[in-house]
């Protein structure tokens, strides 16, 4: 059973693990952080998995996670690592702006979004926001968090429930739905056989569920998947 580390905090130092696989970016945050007294950097590591094998031994206050990474990604990287770690901040350096991926990551226990075009000052005030209990964005990410919450009414909120399904696995649920066999599904969607399988272990991992049967009424319950 996993036990998720609990995390002292000393308030003048903050430590940092960088997971960011393009060694570059890599390389230029660790120089970024490292010749700051308040920030040290316990590690450096270039997939989810090196991260998670490490947390215990280094201890991070906050770990900046990519999501284009291999292996590991996205939002079942930051789940794991929120799982593993809840109580080291993560603060997502991605290039991404997709919505779906936006809040996914937000809902799974990211503390803040960064986009890799932000500059090395934007980066150091957004570990400080961090630090002082905020939850940093680069100016677009607000945006799409602020239109979020302004488009729905209250009535309209109590209805809507907004899916945590990418749009793949939607779509491998729907033709699960009509009836359509596992290699069906793969021919379909010009995937493999094994992609497939791994689409609907996510799936259950979202939907909390153990079935196919289950996934998909979970999923029309709550209308994530055209009928």
């Amino acid at each position: 059973m996993l036990i998720p580390i609990r995390i002292s905090y000393n308030p003048t130092i903050m430590n940092i693990m960088i997971v960011e696989d393009h060694e570059p970016t890599r390389s230029r945050l660790v120089s970024l952080l490292d010749g700051h007294d308040d920030y040290k950097i316990v590690a450096a590591v270039d997939c989810a998995e090196k991260a998670l094998d490490c947390l215990g031994t280094h201890a991070p206050h906050l770990i900046i996670l990519d999501l284009g990474l291999p292996g590991l990604s996205g939002v079942e990287a930051v789940t794991q690592v929120n799982t593993a770690c809840p109580s080291a901040g993560i603060l997502i350096y991605t290039s991404s702006d997709e919505d779906e991926k936006v809040f996914a990551c937000l809902k799974a226990g990211a503390s803040g979004y960064l986009l890799k075009d932000s500059k090395p000052v934007q980066i150091l005030a957004a570990i400080e926001e961090l630090k002082a209990g905020g939850a940093p964005m680069s100016f677009t990410i607000a945006r799409k968090v602020l239109t979020e919450f302004q488009a729905f009414s209250p009535a309209a909120e109590l209805k809507t429930i907004t899916s945590p399904l990418s749009v793949r696995e939607k779509e491998v649920l729907e033709l699960l739905y009509q009836g359509d066999s596992y290699r069906q599904i793969a021919d379909k969607l010009f995937i493999s056989l094994h992609t497939v399988h791994t689409h609907l272990k996510n799936i259950y991992e979202k939907l909390h569920v153990n079935s196919r049967s289950q996934a998909v009424f979970e999923a029309c319950q709550k209308n994530f998947i055209k009928r």
